[in-house]
């Protein structure tokens, strides 16, 4: 049974992906104070970020009547159950990542104290964190896949076209029963599918 929990992985953020969060056209090049704000926030998370993710995977999937069961948690995607079908999935793997709290009470502290520049960058990094850490994980799925002669399907999260974000705490639930002692304090669902820290991501 595969299972990986990682506490503060190397974070390499790619330019190029921090550029296209902050809006920036793709060629531009960072320079001035936008250069100096976009290294500030990056240097902070590299002395202060606590990022971590974690993936399992369950063999217990059934695909009947346009919806998943996994581990006997109902999912209501279809466009996750036709996924499943088309790819002949024969188990699911669990994901959450998160940048951590750290640089969302960082950037909350920015706001208050009126540097709205530096809040920006410092979310869009949070964002970039995030997504670095989804591909991350996903790379060792697929490197524990290949040695088991399996495929991965690409990642998908509640909130996405076709899967409701009300999916979330079910989602949630399940995660945290398969690995609950990983999960204190990490993080929390609201009642409406949004995730605290809000840096993070399920699938």
């Amino acid at each position: 049974m595969f299972e990986l929990f990682e506490t503060n992985p190397p974070v390499n953020v790619q330019e190029s992906e921090y550029k296209r969060l902050l809006g920036y056209p793709k060629n531009h090049a960072l320079d001035g104070r936008p250069r100096e704000l976009a290294d500030r926030a990056r240097q902070w998370f590299s002395k202060n970020g606590r990022p971590w993710f974690y993936a399992r995977q369950i063999t217990a999937l059934e695909l009947a009547n346009d919806k998943v069961r996994v581990n006997g948690t109902e999912f209501s995607s279809k466009q996750l159950h036709d996924q499943f079908v088309e790819a002949q999935a024969d188990n699911a793997l669990l994901v959450a990542v998160s940048a951590g709290k750290e640089c969302e009470e960082k950037a909350r502290e920015l706001w208050r104290e009126g540097k709205p520049d530096e809040y920006f960058f410092m979310e869009m990094f949070g964002s970039a964190v995030v997504e670095h850490l989804v591909t991350v994980a996903s790379g060792r799925i697929c490197g524990w896949a290949d040695q088991n002669g399996s495929a991965v399907l690409p990642h998908y999260s509640p909130g996405y076209s076709g899967w409701d974000i009300s999916d979330q705490n079910k989602l949630w639930d399940l995660i945290r029963q398969t690995g609950a002692r990983h999960f204190d304090g990490k993080l929390e669902v609201l009642d409406t599918g949004m995730l605290r820290p809000k840096k993070s991501q399920l699938a």
